[in-house]
């Protein structure tokens, strides 16, 4: 195998094992854990690290009995570098364009459904009763090639999905065309009730998916700018933090880190940083000289316009943390900034 084959091969691998990393559910968390270990000789040591701290993290019996042989490998593995800059980009970039194309999927996603439920409603203002699937054969199509977690949601309302209710309608479509010569009556009703749902289908710009994908974009990004941050500012300054962390950041992160580990329901320990969000995570990067140590990766000029999007996105992944749906302005957003970041990076 080629080098470069080779290298696309480990950073489809990476991505794999971080999208499952970041999913909430034990069998994709054990699948990563699993990925991980056999593919563990020819994966960046940093990358192993990252993801086993992750695992670690998790109390669940069966991922910690998954750890096991990871953490055999890592204790007999050699003594390791200290990791760079490029390292920890590296470990990240692959995740990053996999969670970014989920992104532009779902949103073509979207606007393929507004398009579509438009085209139906100007049907059904003609007198037709939309059983020329022509109309909607391209969502339908589109659809089929999304993830079925990321766009199906039964468990919540349709108006927090226009995809969702745009696929509900096409369903009951075709049953429309059986009820013509038998109850005309009925027919009405039931096209009034679509024309209102293709309605409430164009004027929403709300959509549930958004959140989903954009967490796991929102994830990776935050969890590559806190490993640079504690990699560069916070590991190798333990007993001088007040002269690199705002003072007011600083308290924040004490506070709430000590705040978790006196809960008794509370386990594990986590490093400082684990305690930011992306506002304290832009007041680190941007007080006084910090840039400086990211200079292998981005220039004064980059690190600015990193920092800059990373503060107006913590509004967005508040809306996400507290399950609120994203709207499509929101999501391009989002997706314009992680586009931005990600060309800086590489």
């Amino acid at each position: 195998m080629s080098p470069d084959n080779r290298n696309a091969q480990v950073q489809t691998i990476m991505a794999t094992i971080s999208s499952l990393i970041a999913s909430r559910r034990i069998e994709d968390k054990l699948r990563a854990a699993t990925l991980l270990n056999e593919y563990a000789p020819t994966l960046p040591k940093s990358f192993m690290e990252r993801i086993i701290e992750e695992l670690k993290k998790d109390s669940h019996t069966e991922i910690q009995e998954a750890l096991v042989p990871l953490l055999i490998k890592e204790e007999n593995s050699p003594l390791i570098q200290e990791v760079t800059n490029a390292e920890i980009v590296a470990g990240y970039s692959g995740s990053l364009e996999n969670a970014l194309q989920k992104v532009i999927d779902i949103a073509q996603m979207f606007d393929l459904s507004h398009m579509t439920a438009r085209a139906l409603r100007q049907h059904f203002s003609e007198g037709k009763n939309g059983s020329d699937n022509g109309v909607y054969s391209d969502f339908l199509k589109q659809k089929t090639k999304i993830s079925p977690e990321l766009t199906f949601f039964p468990q919540v309302s349709l108006k927090l999905s226009p995809i969702n209710a745009l696929s509900e309608v096409i369903r009951i479509i075709p049953e429309l065309s059986k009820k013509n010569d038998t109850n005309q009556v009925q027919v009405l009703a039931d096209k009034k009730n679509i024309e209102k749902e293709l309605d409430e289908i164009i004027g929403t710009e709300q959509e549930i998916s958004f959140n989903i994908v954009g967490y796991e974009l929102l994830y990776t990004l935050e969890r590559m700018m806190r490993d640079l941050i504690h990699q560069r500012i916070i590991k190798p300054h333990m007993d001088n933090l007040q002269t690199k962390i705002p003072p007011d950041v600083l308290e924040g992160m004490k506070k709430r880190k000590s705040v978790e580990e006196n809960n008794p329901i509370s386990s594990g320990t986590y490093e400082l940083v684990e305690y930011c969000d992306f506002t304290d995570l832009k007041k680190i990067l941007e007080k006084g000289r910090n840039h400086e140590f990211f200079t292998d990766i981005f220039s004064f000029d980059e690190m600015k316009a990193v920092y800059s999007k990373l503060g107006e996105l913590d509004p967005i992944r508040k809306k996400i943390a507290h399950s609120r749906p994203l709207t499509r302005k929101e999501f391009e957003r989002l997706r314009m900034y992680a586009t931005d970041i990600l060309g800086q990076i590489k």
